[in-house]
């Protein structure tokens, strides 16, 4: 009877240690939290964007992210991106919301969403040579050169002491960097039709010169996302008979040049013509 208690016993030990032993490994075994994680696909950027650029194919794809870190306006599928403006600047990586994006369905392609809250929507004319040989396009960096006349009071000439130096109001002309480093939002054209030989006015988004070229269209108008003080700087030029060009900038162009308005007394003095028989 004492040998059998103790084989029993010895049973029940060994029992105990092997449900023990099973006890510690399941708690010490990791757990497979992406198995339990419910996931959703969601649209992401695969380089930097900027306030009104337009999603190309190229610059989004596809990402499985956590449910709970998808936000509920989250794009879900490539088509619903792509061929979209953007309302901000957006990063590589990040995720495309709907309320991120503006639908250029209209005619003016949902122009007044692509502003950013310190900036209004200014129509410039088209009038220089660069714009009637079409070289610049929706996106392009340009500078605004203009020259104009002014009245300005000067010194009068005379040998008489300097009390009773008079003071005369003289008219100059200027030609001066009117505004640097400005953003072509779009354009606006004007299209004929050779088949009616009508003109159509459209507002122009894509920045190609061959879709312009393609529909047989002339540039009319710039609109120029400018800060208030800029634009009324540019009314006030354009409203007092100023003559404008616009010149290209490099793409990638951020500099601030530093110019010197160019006057008659600049020129003379320049060219050495004071100095002439």
């Amino acid at each position: 009877m004492i040998v059998v208690a103790g084989l029993i016993l010895a049973a029940v030990g060994v029992f105990a240690s092997i449900l023990l032993v099973q006890r510690y490994q399941a708690a010490q075994a990791p757990v497979n939290v992406e198995d339990e994680t419910v996931k959703t696909t969601v649209v992401v950027l695969t380089r930097d964007l900027s306030l009104g650029d337009r999603i190309e194919a190229g610059d989004v794809e596809l990402a499985s992210v956590p449910v709970e870190i998808a936000p509920r306006d989250a794009i879900a599928t490539l088509d619903a991106a792509v061929g979209k403006l953007i309302k901000t600047d957006l990063i590589q990586g990040e995720m495309v919301l709907l309320h991120n994006l503006a639908d250029p369905t209209n005619n003016i392609g949902d122009l007044s969403f692509i502003l950013s809250d310190d900036h209004i929507l200014m129509a410039f004319p088209a009038e220089d040579l660069m714009s009637r040989n079409r070289m610049v396009q929706r996106g392009d960096i340009v500078d605004i050169f203009a020259t104009f006349e002014e009245e300005v009071q000067t010194l009068g000439d005379t040998s008489a002491a300097t009390a009773e130096e008079e003071i005369l109001p003289q008219t100059r002309s200027f030609t001066v960097d009117a505004m640097q480093n400005i953003g072509v939002t779009a354009l606006v054209l004007d299209v004929i039709d050779s088949g009616s030989n009508t003109n159509t006015e459209v507002n122009l988004l894509e920045g190609s010169n061959q879709k312009a070229t393609a529909v047989n269209a002339d540039i009319k108008t710039y609109l120029l996302a400018l800060t208030p003080q800029d634009a009324l700087i540019l009314k006030h030029l354009k409203d007092t008979g100023a003559v404008f060009d616009i010149v290209l900038r490099a793409p990638t162009s951020t500099a601030r040049f530093e110019l010197t308005p160019v006057t008659d007394e600049y020129i003379i003095e320049f060219y050495g013509l004071e100095i002439l028989p």
